[in-house]
């Protein structure tokens, strides 16, 4: 039978003409009832019913006209219940209602009368089924048919014979009997379901499908509610419900009802019923037509085993029993030898599935891993290169399960792993390479050998170094994203058992690796590499001291890091280079005492200052560094020392503003004189102390003509220009001057401070600096400072004796 197709717009009225008329055969209906008139009751009900007779609809129009009528059925099914209380036998009505002239309202009267004649219980439940189920057939129009069976189950859904039913008995009939019905019924509504495809001529075909899968669940609800029989056992399931669903299944020959009607009995049934039928299952899946997507079955039911699984160490137990793993993976190179043609993200999505079945059930078996990947990569590289998009993706999650499941490094060590990465292209390798990382470092895995570290750097090597077809494809900050993750990387190199001298060759290994990278690149991997390496050096510093000979010794470690900060400096990132040099001094200096090595470190970095440091406040930030990292070496001679605090002190002068010279020369002051610490040799020479006090005073003073021009800053505001600038510059040389006085310098006197505190009132009371607060409170600490010590009695304040403040 061939329907037309027809205009929505025609739809729309038809369906308008249609649920008018059920509208108003439906009023009378309900009249006829409150007169208790039967014989009307049933002129109208026909009426009403006789409008699903259409064939004007589509199968989605005609479901909303379905709906609407069924509303108006209820009312005459309490109408047929009520019938049995006022004397008339449910069994004449059941009779009665086979007179109606037309076969669609007789059957669907006939399912409310056989709904109502076994609720009464005058009738054998089973028989009624068995009849009701049988008649039904009478109906072969596809769309017609499938919503009269609809319409009997919904009915029938609460009256079958099922275990502790009220309706089970020896004449009612039992479980057996409620699973034929719901089969039979099943079995024909599939059918019906089914012809709907070759209806219409062939450019409809897609329209169909559409309208075909809409209708799906009223299928799969007898499957539905034969799995929520409480006398549905294993028993009766694996010998009765399965072979003849699956026998179905497989000889409708449709791809739609096969996709569907397979999910359907994944998801419906209990998962101790799939794992006692996994064989039977997985030998209907390669029976099914090329069209239906097999690994969305495939993976379905793995996954729901998976789930299963992790509740129950015992389920575990069984599925080995039944060797799960293997009958998958023969049943999924099954299913890719009889479809060649199946896609390449169908194949990767099922191996995916298959992998994280074997990660919950198998979670030792990393072998089955290996397997997987390797019948994936078979089947792919049979369909050539992998250029679709979606397939990709795929691929990329097949590599990322095992990730999620095992050690990330164990995995990578798989034979077949980086065969399957190969077969992707630049772009979604680097996604994959992303993943491990992001991985590595979720889990806290650490990379324990100089071997691990070369197998990772060859799986990352898209975020290492450019790869052809992916440069142009990337920004600044795409680069930028991968070297912070390969920098956090590389805090997860350890060697094992704390070995230092493997730790060296993990550490050479990966800036070789990181050198490829380029200049855009070695700037963010260069630094943490390093600061890696100095925490190693700190460990073997103590165990030469300790007395231990490791073979790799603090040398070569410098050695390393000194061609680190070489590299770095070249990238150009010199103030990057220049901090890496003078923590290594430091680290030199303090923790290996290696002198000759620190001042190495240091000459480097004055190299660097001279050379690479172009911006005039990179230069103050530069020389603040080098000041305080010298002042806090204590290894150097005095000759040595000497000679890097005058190398300092001479770039005090050659900065840019005035300002800058006068605090750098007031930092330099501390270069003469070292903190005191145990064990170390501090530095203390008070003439140059006060050589390099004297300069900053009188850098002040220029600095205060060169500043008089930039005018008075507003009020409360900072001291960064202007007059109060300067006025700024002398209150800061005083405190310093007073911090060497308390530390008991002979050559700074109560007269040489008192001078120092006149000069810097006058200078504090001009005009020009009476309202900047910044200023103002700067000085009124300090002389809170001098107050407090001339207060605190004893020796110490007997020094401030002298001061008039």
């Amino acid at each position: 039978m061939v329907e037309p197709n027809y205009l929505p717009e025609e739809q729309k009225a038809w369906l308008k003409d249609a649920s008018n008329a059920v509208k108003r055969h439906g009023f009378y209906l309900r009249k006829a009832i409150d007169d208790d008139n039967m014989k009307e009751a049933l002129r109208y009900s026909a009426a009403l019913l006789g409008e699903l007779r259409t064939s004007l609809l589509s199968p989605q129009k005609y479901y909303e006209l379905y709906m609407q009528a069924c509303d108006e059925l209820r009312n005459l099914e309490v109408f047929f219940r009520d019938e049995a209380g006022k004397g008339r036998s449910q069994g004449d009505l059941y009779d009665l209602v086979q007179h109606a002239g037309n076969i669609v309202p007789r059957l669907y009267l006939l399912c409310t009368a056989g709904a109502c004649y076994v609720r009464g219980g005058e009738a054998p439940a089973k028989l009624i089924l068995r009849d009701v189920v049988e008649m039904c057939k009478g109906v072969q129009h596809p769309t017609r048919g499938l919503f009269l069976r609809a319409y009997l189950v919904q009915v029938m859904r609460g009256l079958l014979p099922d275990t502790n039913s009220q309706y089970e008995g020896e004449d009612g009939g039992n479980v057996i009997d409620a699973i034929e019905f719901l089969l039979v019924n099943f079995t024909e509504m599939n059918k019906l379901w089914v012809r709907m495809q070759h209806q219409g001529s062939a450019r409809d075909r897609e329209k169909r499908e559409r309208e075909r899968q809409q209708l799906a669940d009223l299928v799969g609800k007898n499957l539905t509610y034969l799995s929520q029989l409480d006398g549905l056992t294993f028993q009766l399931y694996r010998d009765i419900v399965l072979p003849r669903v699956l026998e179905q299944v497989v000889t409708c020959r449709d791809d739609i009802a096969q996709q569907y009607l397979m999910q359907c009995v994944i998801m419906v049934f209990p998962d101790e019923f799939h794992l006692g039928t996994l064989q039977s299952l997985l030998g209907a899946l390669p029976q099914l037509q090329p069209g239906v997507r097999v690994h969305t079955v495939l993976s379905l039911l793995m996954d729901r085993l998976a789930n299963y699984a992790a509740t129950d160490k015992d389920v575990v137990e069984e599925m080995n029993g039944v060797d799960a793993f293997g009958q998958m993976s023969k049943v999924a190179l099954k299913v890719v030898e009889q479809h060649p043609d199946m896609p390449g993200a169908d194949v990767a999505a099922m191996y995916s599935a298959l992998l994280g079945f074997s990660g919950t059930v198998y979670p030792d078996r990393l072998d089955f891993v290996d397997r997987v990947l390797e019948t994936c990569y078979n089947a792919l590289q049979r369909r050539g290169p992998i250029n679709d998009s979606k397939a990709e993706k795929q691929v990329v999650a097949l590599l990322s399960t095992p990730l999620d499941k095992y050690d990330a490094v164990t995995v990578l060590g798989l034979a077949h792993y980086p065969s399957v990465m190969e077969l992707l292209q630049p772009r979604m390798k680097r996604e994959v390479a992303t993943r491990i990382v992001q991985t590595l470092l979720a889990a806290g895995t650490q990379v324990t050998t100089v071997d691990q570290v070369e197998m990772l750097f060859s799986f990352i090597t898209p975020l290492v170094q450019d790869v052809e077809g992916l440069q142009d494809l990337l920004d600044e900050e795409d680069i930028s994203e991968d070297q912070q993750l390969l920098a956090r990387l590389v805090h997860n190199m350890q060697a094992g058992g704390g070995d230092t001298d493997a730790q060296h060759g993990m550490v050479v290994a990966a800036q070789r690796h990181f050198l490829q990278g380029g200049p855009q690149r070695i700037r963010h991997t260069l630094p943490p590499l390093a600061f890696s390496a100095l925490a190693t050096v700190r460990r073997v510093a103590a165990a030469q001291q300790g007395g231990s000979t490791p073979q790799v010794g603090c040398a070569a470690w410098y050695q390393l890091l000194h061609q680190t900060a070489t590299e770095l400096a070249s990238v150009p990132a010199a103030e990057l280079a220049l901090q890496l040099f003078l923590t290594c001094a430091h680290s030199a200096s303090e923790e290996a005492a290696l002198e000759v090595t620190a001042y190495e470190f240091f000459e480097q970095a004055f190299v660097l200052y001279e050379e690479s440091i172009p911006d005039s406040r990179q230069e103050v930030r530069a020389l603040q560094s080098i000041i305080g990292t010298l002042n806090r070496c204590y290894v150097f001679g005095a000759d040595e020392r000497a000679a890097l605090a005058h190398k300092a002190s001479s770039y005090c002068a050659k900065l840019l503003k005035r300002t800058d010279q006068c605090q750098a020369l007031l930092a330099c002051s501390h270069l003469h004189w070292q903190p005191a610490i145990e064990g170390k040799r501090a530095v203390r020479d008070e003439q140059a102390v006060l050589s390099c006090l004297k300069r900053a005073l009188k850098v002040a003073n220029a600095a205060q003509q060169q500043l008089a021009v930039a005018g008075k800053p507003a009020r409360g505001g900072d001291v960064s220009s202007g007059p109060a600038a300067a006025a700024s510059l002398f209150v800061e040389i005083l405190n310093h001057y007073l911090f060497f006085f308390d530390a008991g310098g002979q050559l700074i006197t109560t007269a040489v401070l008192q001078s120092l505190l006149e000069l810097v009132a006058n200078e504090v009371a001009a005009d020009a600096c009476k309202d900047n607060e910044a200023l103002q409170t700067f000085y009124s600490n300090t002389l809170a400072h001098i107050k407090q010590r001339k207060a605190a009695g004893g020796e110490a304040g007997a020094k401030y004796d002298g001061l008039w403040i």
